[in-house]
């Protein structure tokens, strides 16, 4: 298939879902019966009144929209910007998605999507996280990138950035679906993230140019980010929070979803407390991951932790001064015995070899 042909077929796959009327769905039915997107732009308003569920309005949307030449203009700007993409009757269309009823008829993006990927577990949460929610959806991306199991998220604040994150500290893969077009990168701090995302792994959207990261979107898109996934992970949600639709996207695509639970009088523990109790599988760590999906488990990736013999003395008492907790650098320096101006100096070295972590507020947290 030559690169003109995925271009046109892309044009007239734009053209169909512009028209008022046509989902995934309905577009999916309509190729079905006549066989490509070409065709049933071509089709008659009779032909395609007679369809089950095509009724007259729509079927006259179809012949007289105006999209086509549109989409050509955009095709040309998707190329002019560089933009790859899938369509999803081609062989290397996430494999994930292919069996996903509303899935995308085409999905731009940049980086590389590896067949790997396809055993990628999503994880969600809120915006406006604690930071004891975003340190665990740290170390378990972390966990789930050591045992080559690709991490997938929306690169929203919060929960999110935080999973993307922790894959890429270690070395792992990471997916964000985005809730705008491919130009349009959400939130504006969240660049730098995108470019080392685009280096592990790959940033995606089904978003035309020039899409704002406008609200109705970003439910819709997270459709698939549980489609492309083999389960979704909650941390910390609201009762209306929107990973609770990641969540109910996953249970009717028949994935696997975990909550992590929380206290019942905090707002962020609500919605992944009443998961629970509607039979999500309830997540402590990364093993409870692994139980229901064995097949996910890989070999564990070496990671080159200085031991601590190689450490100097004050270095060792430093590190056995933490507990599994964030320490304010006043407790730490209390606790070592080690005043602050060379507390600082030493967890700096600290830093550099990958065993310690600055958080906001002057605290740190062991990082192996």
């Amino acid at each position: 298939m030559t690169g003109k042909d995925r271009k046109e077929r892309l044009a007239d796959l734009i053209t169909l879902t512009e028209i008022d009327g046509v989902g995934p769905a309905r577009l999916f039915q309509l190729i079905g019966l006549f066989g490509s997107a070409e065709k049933v732009l071509g089709a008659s308003v009779a032909e395609l009144t007679d369809l089950p569920g095509i009724g007259r309005s729509i079927a006259s949307n179809i012949k007289e929209t105006q999209e086509r030449q549109r989409a050509g203009t955009v095709v040309a700007d998707i190329e002019k910007k560089g933009w790859k993409f899938f369509l999803f009757d081609e062989p290397d269309y996430p494999e994930p998605l292919q069996n996903v009823s509303d899935r995308p008829p085409y999905l731009f993006y940049f980086g590389e999507y590896c067949d790997g990927d396809a055993n990628g577990i999503a994880i969600v949460g809120s915006r406006t996280a604690s930071e004891e929610g975003r340190l665990f959806g740290e170390s378990l991306a972390s966990s789930l990138a050591e045992n080559n199991v690709s991490v997938i998220s929306g690169m929203a604040r919060g929960i999110d950035t935080s999973a993307h994150r922790g894959a890429l500290d270690s070395g792992g893969r990471t997916i964000a679906v985005l809730g705008s077009s491919l130009d349009f990168i959400y939130p504006p701090e969240g660049r730098e993230l995108a470019r080392k995302i685009v280096g592990a792994g790959a940033i995606m959207s089904e978003f035309l140019p020039g899409t704002i990261p406008f609200g109705p979107n970003f439910p819709k898109r997270n459709r698939i980010i549980s489609g492309l996934s083999q389960g979704v992970v909650v941390i910390e949600a609201a009762e209306r929070s929107g990973a609770l639709s990641t969540a109910g996207h996953a249970l009717a695509q028949n994935r696997e979803v975990f909550a992590v639970p929380g206290s019942p009088r905090s707002e962020m523990s609500r919605g992944t407390n009443k998961l629970i109790k509607s039979g999500a599988k309830l997540l402590t760590s990364v093993d409870d991951i692994f139980t229901e999906l064995p097949r996910l488990k890989g070999e564990v990736k070496v990671r080159q932790v200085l031991a601590l013999d190689d450490l100097t003395d004050t270095e060792k008492k430093i590190i056995e001064s933490f507990s599994s907790d964030p320490v304010h650098i006043d407790n730490l320096s209390r606790m070592a015995a080690v005043a602050v101006p060379e507390l600082m100096q030493i967890l700096l070295a600290l830093e550099l070899k990958g065993l310690v972590k600055e958080l906001s507020g002057k605290r740190y947290v062991l990082n192996y």
